[in-house]
C-alpha cells in the first residue's frame, strides 16, 4: 500500500458520491479518509441527519463545529435505546459559548467533592473501553451484562489454588448433574468407623430437630426416633443397616445425622466456613452412604422415598452442591407427583391415594414433604433463573394443619396446651410467600410480550399482597422481636423476615433504573437496607447465619442492589435519600460484602458472587468518582462565571472557557456507566442471578453459544 500522509477524521470530502465500498486513498485526495479505518456511528446529529451526509456522532460533530451550528441528538430514534453521544474533544469557542448556559440545569450535581486522582480516574475509564474481548468473542461495551463478562472471564484465567476465587478443576470434572458443585472428597473406610451409635447418634437426632430445622419440617419426629431404635439395635447386633429398615429410612436416619454433624462443626469451630481447609469429611461420609442406599432403592415409590431425597437436597444445598441439588428436587418432584401429593385428598373416595387409607400422622407428612419442596423448589428458580416445577394451576394441596408433633396421633391432633404457638406455622406462612413469590416471577418477570405499564402495575399489585402477608404473620413470627424467642422461634421469625426483605426486592429492582416509578425504587432500598442489617445481626450468631442455605443469595440481591443504584444516582441524583441514609447504606454493604467474602474461601459458588460483585462494585466506585469529579469542575465553572460588580459581567464560558471543557468531558466519561444501565433489561435481572451457576466452558475449547446462555 501506498504511504499516505496524515488524515483529518473531520473533513470529508462533501461531493463525494455514496458508495458501499471504500475509495482508493490517493495524495490527491489527502483529505478524504479511508472508510474502513472509520469507526461505526449508529447515530447521526440532527443537522447531518437532514442533509443526509456522514457524522462522526460527536457532541458538537465535527460538521456542526465547523460551522458553528448549534448540534442536537432530538430527533426520534427507531433501532431500541438511543446511544448518547460522546463530547467532542475539539469543541470550538464559539461552541463552547453556545453550550454554557446548559450548565445550568446540572447544578444539581454537586455535592462533597474529595480530592480529583486523574491517574485513577483515566485508568477507571480504560476499563469500559470498547475493547471488550473474552475467548475471541467481541462484546458491545454499551451492554448491561458486560461486567459480567468480565468476571467470568477471571473465573477462567484463575484456575489454580493459590488465587482466593479460584475454580478448582475438580468441581470441573464432577459428573453432570455435580458439575461446578464442591466435590466429595472419597475415602474407604468400614461402616462402623464412621457411623455413630448408641448416644451419640441419639444427640445428633435430637440437634438436627432442636436446632437444624427451621421452616422445613418434614417429618414426624416421634416416627423418627421409633426409626432410629431399630436402626441402632441393627448396628448394636452386627446387622445390615437395612435390615429392620427399608433403605430411604435408613439414608433418612443418615442424612439427618449428617446435617447435625456439619451444622455442630460450623457452630462450634467459627474458622470452619472461612477456613482453606475443607469442612471435616464425617458429615460428608454420612451423607453418601446415605445417598447410596437411594440410589439402591428398589420397588414403588412412597413417602420415605420422597423425604429421603428431599432431606438429601438440603444437605447438598447447605455444602454449595447445588447442582446436584437442583437435579435431585427433580426426583423428588417426580415422585411427588406420582404419588398425588399435590392433590386435595377426597375423604369419601379416598383419592388420590387409591392403595389404603392412611392414618393422620402419615397424610400430614405428605403435606409437610409436598409445601417444603414447593418452596425449595420456588427459591431454586429464583437463584438459578429457570422455570419452576411445580406449577400453580395444577396444585390444590391444602396447607398442613396447626398441629405440634407431639400433639399428633395416628387417629388425630390431640388437645393442645397452647395451641397458638405451632412450630408449623413457620412452614405454612414460608409456603404463601413463596407464592407471591413465584407470581412476581411470572408476571414481573414475564418473558412473553409485555408492557412496562402492566408490569408496574402487577408489581404494585403484589407489594400490597406482600404487605399484607406480614401483616397476617402470628405475632411469634411477625410482631416479637426475634431475640425475646426461644431459639426455634427465633430461627423461624428470622427466616421469614430475610424472605419477606428478599421478596419486596424482587418485586420492586425492576424498576431500580426507571424515572417513572419512585415508589418502587424507594421501597426496594428500604428492603435492601432491612436485609442487610439483618444479615450483619445474624453475622455474629454462628448458629443463624448457618441455618438458611439462601443467605449468601439474598447478600448477593441485596448487594447488587446498591451498586446498581449507586451507579444509576449518577443519572438520577436526587431520589429522595439524602446523603446520611445513603452512606449508612453502604457502610452496611462493605460489612456485608465481607461476611460473603469470609464465607467464600470454601464455597465455590460464593467465590463466584464475590467475584461479579467486585465487578459491579467497580463500576459503582469508578461512576461515583466520574460523578464527583465532575461536580467539582462545574461547580468551579459556576464559581468562575459568577458576575463580578467590579467588571463588565462577562459570560460563563468566555472567562473559565477551560472550567467549562472540563466539566463537559467530565460528564461524556460518565456516559459510559450510562450506557451500561440504559442497556439493561429486565430480564437481566435473572440473567444476573443465575450468572454465578452458569457452566464455565474448558478454556482449550469455547463454543461461542456455549458461553453466556440467557436463561
Amino acid at each position: 500500500m501506498a504511504s499516505t500522509s496524515p488524515q483529518s477524521s473531520t473533513a470529508a470530502c462533501p461531493s463525494a458520491p455514496p458508495s458501499k465500498r471504500p475509495l482508493a486513498m490517493t495524495n490527491e485526495h489527502a483529505d478524504d479518509e479511508n472508510r474502513r479505518k472509520d469507526p461505526k456511528v449508529s447515530r447521526a446529529c440532527d443537522n447531518c441527519k437532514r442533509k443526509k451526509v456522514r457524522c462522526d456522532g460527536t457532541l458538537p460533530c465535527s460538521k456542526c463545529a465547523k460551522r458553528n451550528l448549534d448540534c442536537a441528538y432530538d430527533a426520534k430514534y427507531g433501532r431500541g435505546r438511543p446511544p448518547t453521544p460522546p463530547i467532542s474533544t475539539t469543541i470550538s469557542d464559539q461552541a463552547r459559548s453556545s453550550r454554557a448556559d446548559r450548565l445550568d440545569g446540572l447544578s444539581t450535581w454537586q455535592h462533597a467533592s474529595p480530592p480529583t486522582v486523574p491517574a485513577a480516574a483515566e485508568h477507571n475509564v480504560s476499563r469500559a473501553s470498547p475493547d471488550v474481548e473474552l475467548e475471541g468473542q467481541y462484546f458491545d461495551p454499551t451492554s448491561g451484562l458486560n461486567f459480567l463478562h468480565r468476571a467470568r472471564k477471571k473465573l477462567l484465567i484463575h484456575d489454580g489454588l493459590t488465587d482466593p476465587y479460584a475454580s478448582n478443576g475438580a468441581e470441573r470434572n464432577q459428573l453432570l448433574t455435580s458439575a461446578g458443585d464442591r466435590p466429595f472428597l472419597h475415602e474407604d473406610e468400614a461402616t462402623e468407623n464412621f457411623i455413630p451409635n448408641g448416644l451419640a447418634a441419639k444427640n445428633l437426632v435430637q440437634f438436627y430437630f432442636e436446632s437444624c430445622v427451621v421452616t422445613y419440617r418434614i417429618f414426624h419426629r416421634q416416627t423418627v426416633e421409633v426409626w432410629l431404635e431399630a436402626f441402632l439395635k441393627d448396628l448394636e447386633h452386627e446387622r445390615p443397616v437395612v435390615h429392620s429398615l427399608n433403605n430411604a429410612r435408613t439414608a433418612i436416619i443418615l442424612t439427618i445425622m449428617a446435617i447435625a454433624t456439619l451444622r455442630m462443626e460450623r457452630v462450634d469451630t467459627e474458622t470452619s466456613v472461612g477456613s482453606e481447609t475443607p469442612i471435616p469429611q464425617q458429615s460428608d461420609r454420612l451423607f453418601e452412604a446415605g445417598m447410596k442406599l437411594v440410589d439402591q432403592e428398589t420397588g414403588f415409590p412412597r413417602l420415605e422415598s420422597a423425604q429421603a431425597r428431599l432431606i438429601q437436597v438440603l444437605y447438598l444445598l447447605q455444602t454449595s452442591r447445588i447442582n446436584k441439588g437442583w437435579y435431585t428436587l427433580g426426583t423428588v418432584f417426580q415422585i411427588s407427583l406420582s404419588l398425588g401429593m399435590h392433590r386435595r385428598r377426597d375423604q369419601k373416595r379416598d383419592f388420590p391415594f387409591t392403595s389404603r387409607r392412611h392414618n393422620y400422622i402419615t397424610s400430614e407428612c405428605y403435606k409437610r414433604t409436598f409445601w417444603s419442596a414447593y418452596i425449595i423448589d420456588e427459591y431454586l428458580s429464583v437463584v438459578f433463573g429457570r422455570p419452576r416445577l411445580y406449577r400453580d394451576e395444577d396444585i390444590d394441596q391444602d396447607f398442613p394443619d396447626q398441629v405440634n408433633d407431639e400433639d399428633m396421633g395416628d387417629q388425630g391432633p390431640s388437645i393442645s396446651d397452647d395451641p397458638s404457638d405451632c412450630y408449623i406455622d413457620g412452614l405454612i406462612y414460608h409456603a404463601k410467600i413463596a407464592q407471591l413469590l413465584g407470581k412476581v416471577s411470572r408476571e414481573v418477570y414475564s418473558v412473553s410480550d409485555m408492557s412496562n405499564y402492566d408490569r408496574l402495575a402487577a408489581a404494585h399489585r403484589f407489594a400490597r399482597e406482600l404487605h399484607e402477608w406480614r401483616t397476617s404473620l402470628p405475632a411469634h413470627l411477625g410482631t416479637v422481636k426475634p431475640s425475646t424467642l426461644v431459639p426455634a422461634f427465633r430461627r423461624q421469625a428470622i427466616a421469614l423476615q430475610l424472605a419477606y426483605s428478599h421478596a419486596l426486592i424482587h418485586t420492586n429492582r425492576p424498576f431500580l433504573l426507571s424515572d417513572a416509578a419512585p415508589e418502587n425504587v424507594s421501597e426496594c432500598i428500604s428492603a435492601t437496607r432491612a436485609s442487610l442489617e439483618l444479615v450483619n445481626r445474624m453475622a455474629g450468631d454462628s448458629t443463624l447465619f448457618h441455618s438458611f442455605w439462601w443467605t449468601h443469595y439474598v447478600i448477593f440481591c441485596a448487594l447488587a442492589v446498591v451498586y446498581v443504584w449507586e451507579i444509576q444516582r449518577v443519572k438520577r441524583p436526587m431520589d429522595g435519600i439524602d446523603d446520611g441514609a445513603r452512606d449508612e447504606i453502604f457502610e452496611l454493604a462493605e460489612k456485608c460484602r465481607a461476611h460473603l467474602k469470609r464465607a467464600s474461601a470454601s464455597l465455590a459458588q460464593n467465590r463466584r458472587y464475590s467475584v461479579i460483585l467486585d465487578e459491579i462494585r467497580s463500576e459503582a466506585q469508578r461512576c461515583r468518582l466520574l460523578n464527583e469529579q465532575s461536580s467539582n469542575a462545574m461547580q468551579g465553572s459556576l464559581d468562575a462565571g459568577q458576575t463580578d460588580p467590579n467588571t463588565d459581567g462577562g459570560s460563563l464560558s468566555m472567562r473559565n472557557p477551560n472550567a467549562v471543557e472540563s466539566g463537559l468531558h467530565m460528564i461524556g466519561q460518565s456516559n459510559v456507566s450510562f450506557n451500561m444501565l440504559d442497556s439493561f433489561l429486565i430480564s437481566d435481572w435473572q440473567t444476573l442471578d443465575s450468572s454465578v451457576f452458569l457452566p464455565l466452558p474448558d478454556p482449550d475449547s469455547v463454543s461461542p453459544t456455549y458461553f453466556y446462555p440467557v436463561p
